[in-house]
């Protein structure tokens, strides 16, 4: 399913909003949108702001994210990130 085309920038923005005050967790795996200093989760951006453009959330698991998602986020102006990878590093020492 695609992004619904009733979500506009305004509800983007302000779901982006709401989410980084609200502290909720970033739990996106591979990118997250940076709001001033929190990162939040694409998706779950998308749908919150479907929930402010017509009432009812958007599941998560009933659209795309990666690049359709992060390009409609992008497009209203957004800053999308993605995660650097984690090096682990061994401690190999002699003992």
């Amino acid at each position: 399913m695609a992004i619904p085309s009733y979500i506009t920038d305004h509800h983007i923005h302000l779901a982006s909003r709401v989410l980084s005050e609200a502290g909720t967790s970033c739990n996106s795996t591979k990118f997250f949108v940076e709001h001033f200093g929190r990162k939040v989760a694409p998706k779950k951006i998308i749908s919150l702001a479907a929930f402010l453009a017509c009432g009812t959330a958007l599941p998560v698991s009933r659209f795309s994210g990666g690049r359709p998602t992060n390009n409609r986020l992008r497009r209203a102006g957004l800053v999308v990130r993605e995660f650097e990878p984690v090096q682990l590093e061994l401690d190999l020492g002699s003992n």
